[in-house]
């Protein structure tokens, strides 16, 4: 081999060794940029997984809150059904006492109707009375006279 074909040989090898190096270059900053991303990403999945234990912690307050307002809502049904029952018993209750008034108010009347027949007897007696006793005090006056 004579000395030119060494030297570009050399030179090929030299510029193949160059491009090699700056492909090598390119690599590590393609490297970097690519641990820089793998960074962020790893930064943002750190920050899901808070975000989604922080939902998962608001999830079970809100179960346990709502737990609390199914057992609120039961406490109200058997309220409101206790008072359903009571409101039919007042209800029953209150025909009850309104038929038992409603006697006793016609008893009220038919008594005053017999009252009212028995003072009319009274008055009539007593007027009877009334004119007899003028009859007995004028015949005693007239006999006072005659004496």
């Amino acid at each position: 081999m004579d000395n030119e074909k060494f030297q570009n040989l050399v030179l090929k090898k030299l510029e193949v060794l160059e491009t090699i190096a700056g492909d090598v270059s390119e690599l590590k900053e393609g490297q970097t940029t690519l641990e820089t991303r793998m960074n962020g990403l790893e930064k943002g999945r750190v920050s899901l997984e808070n975000r989604m234990n922080g939902l998962e912690k608001g999830q079970v307050a809100l179960e346990t809150r709502m737990n609390g307002l199914e057992k609120g809502q039961d406490i109200l049904a058997r309220q409101v059904s206790t008072l359903t029952e009571d409101v039919q018993d007042i209800r029953q209750s209150q025909v009850s006492m309104e038929n038992e008034l409603t006697e006793k108010v016609r008893a009220l009347f038919d008594a005053r109707e017999v009252q009212n027949d028995i003072n009319e007897r009274i008055v009539s007696a007593l007027e009877r009375i009334e004119a007899k006793v003028d009859v007995l005090q004028m015949e005693t006056a007239h006999l006072r006279r005659v004496k």
